[in-house]
């Protein structure tokens, strides 16, 4: 299965909309990311409209919204649990839609602001995506996760089996070709590294599911792991603790790009 068809798998749609209804209780540095790509915006841009690609419960609405023209702000997402569950100002029109196949017209959207969603995505495929939707002189501001990203979870699964416990996610040198290839002119790249802490290790796994991430479509493992592996998976995730607690890593790239003239 390519990336590209990992936004569509029925799993992972399924799994984020399982999630939604604890999300935006579980999601504390996803809520963190959004309002620091909020805070990247440009200043005095005018939008007359504006697409929230990867909206989840709304984490951007509000930033938006004040950014916008009213009734400038469409927010989307491919699962239709995180849309009912969206916390939308007035007047947002809501829409399921996959990155991969966009239902807009080309050169619709003077911003489209996506965080943390692409990295379920096909880069050569959303983003040219993204790039048709915009305006002349628009705005592509997206945050997303990189390499490296959830590597104490890698380690403690080393090993144990053939599967992928988490997705394969993209090098910033990835990044930069693809935004290039899409005809996207990077403006400011911001890479940086934000990390979690937790009181255990069940309670770090538990954080990935909670915010519905924990489903990997591409050579993940279906079975239930056993529980002598389960075991060993613990004891290596209690061996990263730190006087915060056990660690989770996220690297983060933070985009803003704009489409050619």
């Amino acid at each position: 299965m390519s990336r590209r068809d990992s936004l569509c798998d029925a799993g992972v749609r399924a799994a984020f909309s399982r999630a939604a209804s604890r999300y935006a209780g579980a999601a504390a540095l996803q809520r963190r990311v959004c309002d620091g790509l909020l805070e990247r915006l440009p200043s005095g841009q005018r939008i007359t409209r504006a697409l929230d690609l990867g909206c989840g419960t709304g984490f951007a609405s509000a930033g938006l919204q004040a950014r916008c023209a009213p009734s400038g702000l469409i927010a989307a997402d491919f699962s239709i649990g995180m849309l009912a569950a969206h916390q939308a100002g007035a007047g947002v029109p809501r829409v399921c839609a996959d990155a991969h196949r966009l239902p807009f017209a080309d050169g619709c959207f003077d911003l489209v602001f996506s965080s943390l969603m692409l990295q379920w995505c096909a880069l050569d495929v959303a983003l040219p995506e993204c790039r048709r939707v915009l305006a002349p002189g628009g705005t592509l501001a997206f945050s997303t996760v990189l390499t490296g990203t959830l590597g104490e979870i890698d380690q403690a699964f080393h090993g144990l089996d053939a599967h992928r416990h988490v997705i394969a996610f993209p090098s910033a040198g990835d990044l930069e070709t693809a935004l290039t290839g899409a005809g996207l002119r990077i403006e400011r790249m911001d890479l940086t590294t934000e990390t979690e802490h937790f009181a255990d290790a069940r309670a770090l796994l538990q954080s990935n599911r909670d915010i519905g991430a924990s489903r990997v479509p591409a050579g993940g493992r279906r079975a239930v792991l056993g529980r002598a592996a389960l075991q060993t998976v613990l004891a290596r995730l209690e061996a990263l603790r730190t006087p915060d607690g056990l660690p989770l890593s996220y690297r983060l790239a933070w985009v803003v790009a704009t489409s050619a003239e």
